[in-house]
């Protein structure tokens, strides 16, 4: 199973209040389509190429504020689907939240110093895993059964992306 699916794209267009149109999937089954995103009845297929459509309908950007800032988004979008995509896999989610634990040690989004697209397609495509974390916590697992448990500073990004109220501590060196 794939996580950069229809649902993960439908939650990622509810977040951005985007209308996503019809959903379906390519003849292998594999590979998201979507007909009809906004006002535009054009036929687009890939999770990232579905995500970054959407965004560009937001009235608010979601890419940045630079251009190098877009290109770091469209990368965050592209590791999502080629690493975050297989994160129901546990090998694969440990990998992953540790890989994404060492890049939030020393910032609090992804790319610069606001949320991003990038910051939105991860919290989505880590929810499934996240949502795991958070029972085995809560009931008190132990370490070895989840051993990926809670990596600090990808819980505190989780939490903020989840609830942007929350003020983020950043602290400069």
């Amino acid at each position: 199973m794939v996580v950069c699916n229809n649902e993960c794209i439908k939650q990622i267009g509810n977040y951005l209040q985007i209308k996503c149109g019809k959903l379906s999937t390519d003849a292998s089954g594999r590979i998201p389509v979507v007909t009809g995103i906004g006002d535009s009845n054009e036929k687009i297929t890939g999770f990232g190429t579905i995500v970054i459509s959407l965004a560009k309908q937001c009235s608010k950007s979601q890419f940045g504020k630079t251009p190098e800032d877009e290109a770091l988004v469209r990368q965050w979008i592209e590791y999502a689907v080629c690493y975050g995509n297989y994160v129901d896999l546990m090998q694969t989610a440990r990998q992953v939240l540790k890989e994404l634990n060492s890049v939030l040690a020393t910032r609090a989004y992804f790319v610069a110093n606001s949320q991003t697209l990038a910051d939105i397609v991860l919290y989505y495509v880590l929810h499934s895993v996240m949502i795991v974390c958070v029972l085995a916590s809560a009931h008190s697992l132990p370490a070895e059964s989840m051993q990926f448990l809670f990596l600090y500073n990808e819980s505190d990004w989780y939490d903020v992306v989840k609830h942007p109220c929350i003020r983020v501590r950043v602290f400069y060196i």
